[in-house]
């Protein structure tokens, strides 16, 4: 890799340190309650005292007097800025900053190669997934988190999530590989009109008609803002729908599995972890299958047309801790708000990338586009609040 990429491993380590770090304040947060000692009630001096004084003459000392307070234990130092509002800001924060970063780095691991249709596509996905891993294992190794106890039944349960969740994030890859990232972000838009239709197919349960009605907006909106998208592709279209129906199958078919005591056991952090592990198992074929006869050959015409191997190692190896990052911690935040309150924010997270994605790449939107854009990410949030109010639980 060369010597900057003997570099990059040192900065992992001491960005992984300080996450630590802050893990276990939040741990320490979580599990320090203040206690308060009470005094010692004494006996009376003379036992006489007893039919005259009053209830409280129990609770005073030999030397008598008014009874003493109880003094409250003293509050940890940090208990004046880290609390449950200061812990939802930093989830929420690390959730839109991670999903911005794995975009841009995603996006420039893909130009590096030779974008969707350099041969070395799933390679990158395939990086991605492993970094998470690669950070999960020791975690659990080390015993800094409490390792999830899986039996082969567990593991075949949640195996279809763990495709599910592949097929989404490989269709995604390839999206904005073959787009505009704002493009890509659009087209995911799209994702609660399979999710709606797949439910009805596979579960049979017909939600209430204002849900369906929300679907109009996202489908006119992605419609409109495709007319005169400056870097349109049919793979990128192609790619985002896949992606679109795998994310619904994952969602729908999960549903059941997630409910499960021995899931919830596990909290959310280690049900990502294990999704992740499950979703690198079902890439590896995919990619031996459709890149290794090529794979070499593909590798040395990206490093003729420019691309330097420690640029590509380094963006592949970010964009996938930044990918597990914020889905990590996309999972603690849904636990922690209500559905309604994730899904505005969700919503926020999809314009907040379009914003820097076009800044960063200097991608250029049409007026179409933005009205588009606008009109979509609307019907997605007015999906989500009627899922909540007519559906029993957000999407």
């Amino acid at each position: 890799v060369g010597d900057r990429g003997s570099v990059f491993p040192a900065r992992m380590l001491s960005r992984s340190a300080v996450l630590v770090a802050l893990g276990c304040v939040a741990g320490a947060s979580a599990l320090h309650a203040p206690s308060a000692s009470g005094l010692a009630q004494r006996a009376p001096l003379d036992a006489g005292l007893r039919r005259v004084a009053p209830t409280t003459a129990s609770a005073m000392n030999l030397r008598g007097g008014a009874p003493k307070a109880a003094v409250a234990a003293p509050k940890p130092w940090y208990d004046a800025f880290w609390n449950e509002t200061t812990e939802l800001g930093l989830l929420f924060g690390l959730w839109y900053w991670g999903n911005a970063y794995y975009n841009i780095t995603n996006k420039k691991a893909l130009k590096l190669v030779g974008g969707a249709k350099g041969g070395l596509v799933w390679t990158i996905a395939l990086t991605q997934l492993l970094t998470g891993v690669v950070w999960v294992l020791p975690l659990w190794l080390l015993g800094l988190r409490k390792a999830p106890v899986m039996t082969a039944a567990n593991w075949k349960a949640m195996a279809p999530i763990g495709l599910w969740s592949a097929g989404a994030h490989g269709g995604s890859v390839i999206a904005l590989g073959a787009g505009a990232v704002s493009f890509g972000q659009i087209l995911k838009a799209c994702e609660p009109v399979f999710s709606a239709f797949t439910e009805v197919l596979l579960t049979g349960q017909v939600q209430a008609w204002q849900i369906y009605a929300c679907l109009i907006p996202i489908i006119g909106g992605v419609g409109i803002a495709s007319l005169k998208e400056l870097s349109f592709s049919w793979l990128a279209v192609i790619s985002a729908m896949i992606a679109n129906q795998s994310a619904a199958l994952k969602g729908v078919q999960g549903k059941s599995v997630m409910k499960e005591p021995w899931v919830k056991a596990m909290g959310p952090a280690n049900q990502y972890g294990v999704v992740n592990i499950l979703s690198v198992l079902w890439t590896l074929p995919v990619c031996l299958a459709l890149e290794m006869p090529n794979w070499q050959e593909n590798w040395d015409k990206a490093l003729r047309k420019g691309a330097k191997q420690d640029d590509v190692i380094k963006n592949s190896l970010l964009s996938g801790f930044a990918f597990y990052l914020y889905n990590e911690v996309s999972f603690l935040a849904l636990a922690k708000v209500s559905p309604v309150t994730h899904s505005v924010a969700n919503t926020l997270k999809r314009i907040v990338i379009i914003v820097v994605s076009t800044i960063v790449f200097g991608d250029k939107m049409t007026k179409e586009g933005m009205a588009g854009s606008a009109v979509a990410i609307l019907g997605t949030l007015l999906y989500s609040l009627a899922k909540n109010k007519y559906g029993g639980g957000g999407h």
